[in-house]
């Protein structure tokens, strides 16, 4: 409940006469009033700011951070197999990468780093914690990417072994894995090219600045040349299906129809192999993984073209 103070007011009394006239009052001398003089001001000093304390380094994040060190460190050695710490080790056609073990280490390096920031209390802590997340992010989407490449490897390899052998059906399977892996690497490569910095590579001694760099550049050639001889073995392979009809026709005494086809057949298949020759020329040195298989593919081109070059001489 509100209190509130009340002033009471004070009414003076009058005094009444009985009786007679009143007496003339005496006059009272009036005071002379003195002047007060005005106190000098005393000057006011301003008080020192008070100094902010600088935070302590926190125990507690210091261990966190030495601990999403430790096994981003044992993530990079999964990631190459457990025998080095060299990331270009690890290509297209490695056939030991385990992105579930990396992944796994991977996880626990989150959750280090996790503990880290809710501890941290100086700057430079946080910093290197946004370093470490950067370089955990890093490994994440160089495994995606590694993976992915791997498995487009494997199956442009069945596809060309297929193709060779004229198995259309199975080829066909093994192009859509090749077209599934050209769509998923595009992304990681991306992220960690264009939306990391690789100056984060400083923090930690298992991955270093330039090594991270030239993984980018490895991750990106290789993706550049699965898309480029996924593509062609597409064409390789409608073109080998145009000889297949060219070759049916001339079972069926349809010569004319066989002579056309095997014509279309000629001019993609040369197309193939042109472009296929052109790129083994260009194929950069990070994308070594993928120069077998590309020799293989404009070879089967080449013989391809000629045979159904053969076809559409004869019947034409």
């Amino acid at each position: 409940m509100d209190r509130r103070a009340f002033l009471a007011a004070l009414t003076p009394l009058a005094a009444g006469c009985f009786g007679g006239q009143p007496s003339e009052p005496t006059p009272t001398a009036t005071e002379t009033s003195t002047a007060t003089e005005t106190p000098e001001p005393t000057a006011t000093e301003t008080p020192e700011p008070t100094a902010t304390p600088t935070p302590e380094a926190s125990p507690e994040a210091a261990q966190h951070i030495d601990d999403a060190q430790d096994r981003l460190t044992e993530a990079v050695y999964i990631y190459t197999g457990g025998v080095t710490d060299d990331l270009l080790s690890v290509t297209a056609e490695t056939e030991s990468f385990k992105a579930r073990d990396v992944l796994l280490r991977l996880d626990r390096v989150q959750r280090s780093v996790a503990a880290a920031e809710a501890a941290a209390s100086t700057d430079d802590q946080r910093s290197t914690v946004d370093a470490l997340d950067t370089m955990q992010r890093f490994l994440t989407h160089a495994t995606d990417a590694q993976s992915w490449l791997i498995d487009g490897h494997d199956a442009l390899t069945e596809a060309y072994a297929r193709l060779d052998e004229t198995e259309l059906d199975a080829a066909a399977d093994d192009l859509e894995r090749v077209e599934t892996a050209m769509d998923e690497v595009s992304a990681p490569v991306t992220t960690i090219g264009d939306e990391l910095d690789p100056e984060s590579a400083s923090v930690t001694d298992a991955i270093g600045t330039d090594e991270y760099e030239q993984k980018v550049t490895q991750l990106r050639a290789e993706r550049d040349a699965l898309t480029v001889f996924g593509d062609a073995a597409a064409d390789l392979h409608d073109g080998i299906s145009l000889i297949t009809d060219a070759r049916d026709a001339v079972d069926d005494d349809r010569t004319d129809e066989a002579a056309n086809t095997a014509d279309q057949a000629y001019e993609l298949l040369r197309d193939v192999e042109d472009e296929l020759d052109e790129q083994m020329d260009d194929l950069s040195s990070d994308a070594n993984a993928f120069e077998d298989v590309g020799d293989n593919l404009l070879t089967l081109a080449s013989s391809r073209a000629n045979e159904a070059e053969s076809i559409y001489d004869q019947y034409a």
